[in-house]
């Protein structure tokens, strides 16, 4: 008769419908699903005790790698607004190293029903699962881009991108088009453009260097940032690109914290349930209250177009503020979120921020 199997630190088992919350003290008590039941009892067949975390993350988790890029041209030009329109069809370049079939429409490939990274990358098919299709409907792109000077050279920049859950398989995909994508940036200014280093960063933004795309990145786990974060209160949001949230169905002028914290448990959430192993479930009520509570103080958040750009579309708000009464929870998931930026076009280099502890 197997005994039963207590394991240190582990979750204790509770009702599937319980949602991930944070208790009166800020730490997390985690996710809790029909499959970690089944997990358990498995691992308790095996007498398998140190196995159990394992199997929490891999339920419970979405993974996600940081790849840095050092992009550098011969000579003295402003690379960043080219490079901006660059990524803006970054789906082309995407294409080109992994279609074979060179099909215009995907829907008329002739291997329509053959695994595509292509689709599965750019796709946003639906789900299957109507709870998940409810909630979610149409999927964001599991990816995102940011952009960084480096030492206020104009000509030389750091190209920073995340990938998310199981488009991280694609990575080699990834790599390529960000490489074919700086060669046709680099012909259409008539100046040679390269990739002169490869990097991934780990969980302290520390860089470790990638010498061929076979090689394993570094692994952030979704879970591991949001347990980590400690609640800090009051916060600083910094915005480095324009950030284009929709209050009203068109673009908000003015920074409203309970907009972007909506806006981000609907983005983190959603790239869990479609590129994770599993649902993030938050108390969506309990956050989306509170963050009409969390009050603000030494706000330079303006509306405008970026210094490189004078395209309309591409305005947005920029500056600082900082904010405090924040519910328990939330600087976890803001921190999450900076990850993957937020609002419009997140995924290709606008919205990007970052979160300080005041």
């Amino acid at each position: 008769m197997h005994q039963s199997l207590r394991v240190p630190g582990s979750l204790p088992q509770r009702d599937k419908r319980q949602v991930y919350r944070p208790d009166e003290q800020g730490i997390y008590q985690g996710t809790v699903l029909a499959k970690y039941r089944v997990s358990v009892i498995f691992i308790r067949y095996l007498g398998a005790a140190n196995w159990l975390p394992f199997f929490l993350e891999f339920y419970l988790n979405m993974n996600l790698v940081q790849i840095v890029f050092e992009v550098t041209s011969d000579e003295q030009v402003t690379l960043l607004p080219h490079l901006y329109d660059a990524v803006r069809r970054f789906d082309n370049f995407f294409k080109s190293v992994t279609c074979y079939q060179k099909s215009p429409q995907c829907n008329l490939c002739k291997e329509n029903d053959q695994p595509c990274p292509y689709r599965a990358v750019f796709g946003q098919v639906l789900s299957n699962d109507p709870d998940v299709l409810r909630r979610h409907q149409k999927p964001p792109l599991p990816f995102s881009f940011k952009f960084r000077y480096i030492d206020h050279s104009n000509s030389s920049l750091e190209l920073e991108l995340v990938i998310m859950g199981n488009a991280i398989r694609h990575l080699s995909a990834f790599v390529s088009a960000v490489y074919l994508m700086t060669k046709s940036v680099g012909k259409n200014i008539e100046v040679d453009v390269d990739v002169t280093g490869t990097w991934c960063r780990d969980y302290q933004g520390e860089r470790h260097e990638l010498n061929s795309v076979s090689q394993s990145p570094v692994l952030l786990s979704a879970m591991e940032i949001l347990e980590s974060t400690l609640h800090s209160d009051p916060i600083r949001i910094c915005l480095e690109s324009p950030l284009r949230l929709l209050r009203g169905g068109s673009v908000a002028h003015f920074f409203d914290f309970a907009i972007m914290l909506r806006s981000q448990l609907r983005r983190c959430s959603s790239l869990f349930a479609y590129y994770g192993e599993g649902e993030l479930e938050m108390d969506y009520v309990f956050m989306s209250e509170g963050a009409s509570k969390v009050n603000s103080f030494g706000n330079d958040f303006k509306f405008m177009k970026p210094e490189w750009s004078q395209r309309a579309d591409l305005a947005g708000l920029l500056g600082e503020g900082e904010f405090r009464d924040l519910a328990y929870g939330m600087q976890p998931l803001l921190k999450l979120g900076s990850y993957f930026n937020a609002g419009k076009g997140a995924a290709f280099g606008m919205g990007v921020y970052r979160v300080e502890v005041v």
